[in-house]
Formats: C-alpha cells, structure tokens, sequence
C-alpha cells in the first residue's frame, strides 16, 4: 500500500484550513500557494473531501473553505479512505470474491489482520493530534508529509 499525492495534499490540505480558517473561510487559491499544490489538482481533493462531509466551500469575495467537523474527530483513516479509497493490502481482505480461494486460504486471514492493523493505526491519528506535532516541531513552513 502506498499513499498517493491525493492522500498527502489532502492531509495537507485539512490541516491549512484548520490552521488559517480562524480569520474566516480559507481561499482555495490561499492554500495552492502555501502549499505549492496545482489549483486545479487542489480543486479536485477539495471536491472530494467537501462531499464526504470534511469541509464546507462558501461563496462571494470573502470565500473559501471551513471545516464542518472539529479537527479532534478527523481521523488520518478518514482522509485517507475519502481519498485513496479502502485500506486494504490486498483485493480479497474488501472483496472475498476476488479470489475462489479466500474461504479456506491461511494468507488471506494474514492479510486481513495486517490490513485492520494498519486502519487501526491511521484511525487512532486525529487531524488535531497531528497538527500539534506540527506546533511542536517548531515549523511554520511548508507542512511536509
């Protein structure tokens, strides 16, 4: 399992808005910039993360992007899943009818006890526990992940 630029600049992406949104609605041009994302891929993640709930776009000379949930009840499953889809290390652990051997397979219970592991891990990551390592690390640049 590898996470792709779209997982990354999503996690990137939340936490700017969470960081900047106390001034108001956070401008999708604004975080671009920040963090040196193409607008137009940043368009894309921010599509996706706004119809599954994580964030709210408003209009008009003052808008941007809000986040509908506090940062304490995102998780890094969350914005992985929204983004990357299923976390699972192979097709069968989400999708037994993958393969005809799952129902009486060793590796496949292997699997799925290493794929539960991995979504337990990323679950017990919230957005504000990761934005105060960011605090604590004393870096106000870029936010590298």
């Amino acid at each position: 399992m590898k996470i792709s630029t779209k997982g990354r600049y999503g996690l990137r992406t939340l936490m700017d808005i969470a960081i900047h949104q106390v001034h108001g609605p956070v401008n999708l041009h604004d975080i671009a910039e920040r963090q040196g994302i193409s607008s137009k891929y940043l368009w894309q993640i921010v599509n996706l993360l706004k119809t599954a709930g994580l964030v709210r776009g408003m209009r008009g000379p003052k808008g941007g992007y809000v986040l509908l949930r506090a940062p304490e009840s995102i998780t890094l499953l969350d914005v992985i899943q929204i983004l990357e889809g299923p976390i699972s290390l192979v097709e069968c652990v989400d999708d037994p009818a993958a393969c005809s051997r799952t129902s009486n397979c060793v590796a496949h219970s292997v699997w799925t006890e290493v794929s539960q592991a991995v979504r337990d891990a990323l679950a017990r990551l919230s957005l504000a526990e990761i934005l105060r390592r960011h605090v604590s690390s004393g870096d106000a640049g870029q936010y590298v992940i």
